[in-house]
């Protein structure tokens, strides 16, 4: 009963020190999102599409030199479409970023 007793208090004091610890309250913190006018819209839009044609033509190098098959290029360049797409749809807000030791693996 003792040993029993022991086990408990000891498994709930390790339960209440982990309450503070900043993982516990990652949840609790919302990240607030700006709602940008249609000027700064058109800004971000002509600077994120600079980018793209720059990573584009970044990736076609690569090819050109034979650092990339065409095939990997390809598939680049659509992952890179894809995620402007998405910017442009969720009105250019960046997208909430947690810590690499924070995502949950499945």
């Amino acid at each position: 009963m003792r040993k029993f007793l022991v086990i408990c208090l000891t498994a709930c004091s390790l339960f209440l020190v982990n309450l503070n610890h900043p993982a516990a309250q990652e949840n609790k913190v919302k990240q607030e999102s700006v709602q940008f006018t249609e000027a700064q819209k058109s800004e971000i839009a002509k600077i994120q599409k600079q980018i793209l044609a720059d990573k584009k033509l970044l990736i076609e190098k690569y090819v050109e030199y034979g650092a990339l098959s065409k095939e990997e290029a390809d598939k680049m360049v659509s992952h890179f479409e894809k995620h402007y797409k998405m910017m442009e749809e969720h009105n250019f807000q960046i997208p909430p970023h947690l810590p690499h030791a924070r995502h949950m693996h499945k």
